[in-house]
C-alpha cells in the first residue's frame, strides 16, 4: 500500500497489517467495553490485545478492516489515538481505592483526559498521576508528574521531646530539634503514626515537570503545588500553551533551556 505511512493518529502500520492503539480514559474500563474490545480483536484482527506500558490497549487488524474497527469502537465509547506529537495516554493509580490515597487519582487523571489528550505538542508529551507520593504511576519520571501530598506540621505544645521521630523519616524531612518538618517533606504521611504531635494541616496537588525515562531517566522538578483540581488543568493549560509555543525537544530539554525558576515565574504570573 504506497500511502500506509499517512494513517490518522492511532494507527501504527505494520508488515502485515495495522496495529490499533485506544485512547482509552484512564483508571478503567467497562466490563462492556472489554468484551467489544476482545470480540472486535478477533473478528477483525488477529486476536490478541496488547496491553501498554502506559495502561492502553492496542491490537493489530488486516488492512482493510480499519475503518469497521473504528466504527465499531466509537459506538463503544472508544477512539484511535496515542500515538505521534501528542498528549499521550494519560497515566494513573487505582486511586481512592489505595488504602495509601491521599486523594482522587481517576477522578483527575480523566478530567486531564478530556481536557488535553491528543492535543498536538512539539513532541509527545505524558502525563501521570498518583494519589499519594509513592510514586505507583513514576509521575517522577515523565514529562508531567502529579501527586496527592499532604502538608504536616508539629504541634510545639504537643510535642514532648521524645525523640523518636529524630530518625524516623527516610529523606530526613523533620528537623527534631527545632520542631518543623522540612521544605523537603513529600507529604507522603507516614510519620502521622508514630507521633501525635505530627499533624495535617491541609492536603495540596504537586506538579511536578521536565522528568524522563528510557536509556538515561531524568527526575522532574518541582514546579507548585495547587489545592484543586481545576487548579491543575490551569496550571497545566499554561505549560501546554508555553511548551507549543517555544518547545523543541521534549519537555526536559524545555525545562533545560529556560530553567525552571523561569518557567515558575511564567506560570504563577498567569493563576
Amino acid at each position: 500500500m504506497a500511502c500506509r505511512n499517512n494513517y490518522k493518529m492511532g494507527v501504527i502500520p505494520k508488515k502485515d497489517g495495522l496495529m490499533v492503539r485506544l485512547s482509552l480514559k484512564p483508571g478503567y474500563l467497562s466490563c462492556e467495553q472489554l468484551i467489544a474490545i476482545g470480540k472486535i480483536a478477533k473478528k477483525y484482527g488477529f486476536g490478541k490485545v496488547h496491553l501498554t506500558t502506559r495502561q492502553g490497549l492496542e491490537f493489530k487488524i488486516k488492512y482493510e478492516n480499519l475503518e469497521k474497527v473504528e466504527e465499531l469502537l466509537e459506538k463503544e465509547g472508544i477512539k484511535i489515538g496515542s500515538t505521534g506529537t501528542r498528549i499521550r495516554q494519560i497515566v494513573c493509580c487505582i486511586g481512592s481505592e489505595c488504602y495509601s490515597s491521599i486523594g482522587d487519582s481517576v477522578s483527575l487523571a480523566r478530567k486531564l483526559h478530556d481536557e488535553f489528550e491528543g492535543i498536538w505538542v512539539p513532541k509527545k508529551l505524558k502525563i501521570n498521576v498518583s494519589g499519594c507520593p509513592n510514586n505507583c504511576t513514576h509521575h517522577q519520571f515523565c514529562d508531567i508528574g502529579i501527586y496527592f501530598r499532604y502538608i504536616l506540621e508539629i504541634n510545639k505544645e504537643k510535642c514532648i521531646e521524645c525523640g523518636k521521630c529524630e530518625n524516623f523519616c527516610e529523606i530526613n524531612a523533620i528537623d527534631w530539634k527545632n520542631k518543623a518538618i522540612k521544605e523537603n517533606c513529600i507529604g507522603k504521611g507516614d510519620c502521622l503514626k508514630l507521633c501525635d504531635a505530627i499533624n495535617v494541616v491541609d492536603k495540596a496537588i504537586s506538579i511536578n515537570i521536565g522528568g524522563k525515562g528510557g536509556k538515561f531517566p531524568k527526575a522532574a522538578k518541582h514546579l507548585i503545588d495547587v489545592k484543586t483540581e481545576d487548579e491543575v488543568l490551569e496550571v497545566v493549560d499554561i505549560l501546554i500553551e508555553m511548551y507549543s509555543k517555544f518547545g523543541k525537544g521534549r519537555i526536559y530539554d524545555f525545562i533545560k533551556e529556560l530553567g525552571i525558576d523561569y518557567v515558575k515565574q511564567k506560570v504563577q504570573a498567569q493563576l
